[in-house]
Formats: structure tokens, C-alpha cells, sequence
């Protein structure tokens, strides 16, 4: 079976349209509190995490959706979560064919938003990150990559489209969102040095309480700010970046400004998944070779350091058991 990483009850209001993400039941925290995750923070739910031998599925009867045989394990695990949401941010973005389209983050999710990009149409597609294994992944689906770190992601994209700007950008980093280490982006934002420690204090209070094993990101607003830079004036954002509900800066003036359509929030994966598992089962994508580790569930903790670290290499890794 393939869990779903939201819970839905199938049969309020919203799961009846297919927003199951906003599902009035899963969560015991209310209608109002929005999405009910797997392993999310006390809002969420909370719910326990799946990285273990076994669990308990709340509302398995919408929650879970039967695997065909010719499916891999690997093929599979990526349909609980990733590809659907790299699908939805596509979705979001209103992608249509000849579209130039910048996906910002080109970790596991922005990869599959690449293909999900592809596959919905696009003509040319730009991955903006700063880790080098993920850009050259990015250039092996024909993408153009940027390194924040040797260029403005902003600049290079104006410039490559004679200055327009894309018709449409996948946010895929959210508050994880990395300062330039140098280059001249990092020159450009080094005076919003102080603005970027308030968003972090803001959205991760609590920092460092398990060690390094988890380290925020130190400029949470900083991707959201390059998406609406580099778009097209009426161009359309899909923000599929995870942002903590209390992080207050978004460049909302410059949104306006440019007419811009933005569209954000949680993958519906009780609706967005079975098709993306039929296309898997008929062959017409494989989401496996991004899969890059095995590790088994005992090595947990430092495949998560590796991830936090941002590791050369490391883009999705899969836990086993047994």
C-alpha cells in the first residue's frame, strides 16, 4: 500500500471536491488547523512519523491507496509523497505548453517538479540550487541550472529571458532557504543580514535542541523573494516550499505590483496520486533513479545529518527494515 503523507477522511465537504489536504476531520485539532500530516509538529496533529516497522494509519480507508504488482518499492515510496507535491506545484503554477518555467530548489521535490514541469508542458526550465550533484541531476532532465552561489539567480534568469522574466516558478524550498555563501548574491542580501536571524528566531524559536541534528534555514524568506523577482509580470507562482505559519515576510508590494498570480499550499495526494500511479504502472515515468541511498532504519539518524548537512550526493535516500 502506498500511505499517503496527508490523512483525509474522504467524505467531509473538502474531500468530497478533492481538497483533501484541507480535510475538516483528520485533524484533532480542528477544521481550522489545516492539514494533517505524518510525523508533522503539534499542529498537524500530531501524528507519528513512518520510519519505522510498523504503524498505525488513521483513516486507512482514504489514506491508503493499493499498489499494482509491476510497481517498485522505490517507484512506490515516491508516490507517497514527493512526486505528488512536485506534480501539484505544477499544477499550482498553472503550467501550459511552451511555458518558461523556474523551479527554485532542486532537491528530491524540486527534481520531480522539473519532470512534472516537463510533462505538463513547459518549453524551457531553469533549477536554481547551491549544491552541485543536485544541479548536474537537474542538467541530466535538460534542464539550465543556476548556482546561487556563482550567479544572482534573479539576474541570470532576467537575462536569459531578455529580460522578461519566466511565465511561471515552482517554489520547492520553503523555510529552508540557504544565504549565498558567496558570489554575488551573497554580496546583494548581505545587508539583510539582521532581517533574515529575525525570520529564523520567528520560524524556528526553538533551534539546535536535538544537537546538529536539525539545523534551520538561515534566510526562510529568501526563495519566496527571488520567485516573485524573477517572474514574468503576470506570471503565475506555485509554492510547494513548506513555510511555518508564523513567518510574517512575504514580498506581497512587489507581488501586486506585477499582477502576479500565486498559488500555495499542500498537495491534495488523495486525488493527485492515483494518476501519477497509473502513469508509473503503464511505464510512462519511472520517479526511481532519483532515489540515490539505501540505508538501513538503524543509520537514521546520520542519513539525516548528511541531509541537514546538505551532502554532495545525498537527494533522496530510502529506509529499510528488516
Amino acid at each position: 500500500m502506498i500511505v499517503c503523507s496527508t490523512m483525509s477522511c474522504g467524505v467531509c465537504r473538502y474531500c468530497r471536491m478533492g481538497q483533501t489536504a484541507q480535510c475538516d476531520v483528520a485533524n484533532p485539532n480542528g477544521p481550522a488547523a489545516g492539514t494533517c500530516f505524518f510525523g508533522g509538529p503539534a499542529p498537524t496533529g500530531p501524528v507519528d512519523g513512518l520510519q519505522a516497522e510498523y504503524a498505525r494509519i488513521p483513516w486507512a480507508s482514504n489514506t491508503l491507496i493499493p499498489i499494482p504488482g509491476n510497481v517498485s518499492d522505490d517507484d512506490a515510496i515516491l508516490l507517497s509523497d514527493i512526486f505528488p507535491t512536485a506534480w501539484f506545484g505544477a499544477q499550482l503554477a498553472g503550467i501550459r505548453r511552451g511555458d518558461t518555467v523556474a523551479v527554485y530548489g532542486a532537491g528530491i521535490v524540486g527534481q520531480l517538479a522539473i519532470a512534472s514541469a516537463y510533462r505538463q508542458g513547459a518549453g524551457r526550465v531553469w533549477a536554481v540550487d547551491g549544491v552541485q550533484t543536485r544541479l548536474v541531476k537537474a542538467l541530466e532532465q535538460n534542464a539550465e541550472v543556476i548556482d546561487f552561489n556563482q550567479e544572482d539567480p534573479v539576474e541570470a534568469i532576467m537575462d536569459a529571458t531578455m529580460g522578461v522574466g519566466v511565465d511561471a516558478v515552482i517554489e520547492a524550498v520553503g523555510v529552508d532557504a540557504q544565504r549565498p555563501a558567496r558570489g554575488p548574491a551573497a554580496e546583494k542580501y548581505a545587508a539583510r543580514t539582521e532581517q533574515f536571524d529575525a525570520e529564523v528566531t520567528q520560524t524556528a524559536p526553538e533551534t539546535n535542541v536535538q544537537g546538529e541534528n536539525w539545523v534551520p534555514g538561515n534566510a526562510p524568506s529568501l526563495s519566496a523573494q527571488w520567485a516573485v523577482e524573477s517572474v514574468a509580470k503576470y506570471g503565475r507562482i506555485g509554492m510547494i516550499g513548506v513555510f511555518s505559519p508564523d513567518l510574517t515576510s512575504f514580498p506581497i508590494g512587489q507581488a501586486t505590483n506585477k499582477n502576479l498570480t500565486l498559488r500555495a499550499g499542500n498537495c491534495d495526494h488523495r486525488s493527485v496520486t492515483p494518476p501519477l500511479l497509473d502513469l508509473v504502472a503503464a511505464g510512462l515515468f519511472d520517479p526511481a533513479p532519483f532515489v540515490t541511498q539505501h540505508e538501513p532504519i538503524d543509520n537514521a539518524v546520520e542519513a539525516y545529518l548528511s541531509f541537514d548537512r546538505r551532502d554532495e550526493g545525498w537527494l533522496k535516500t530510502v529506509l529499510t527494515t528488516g
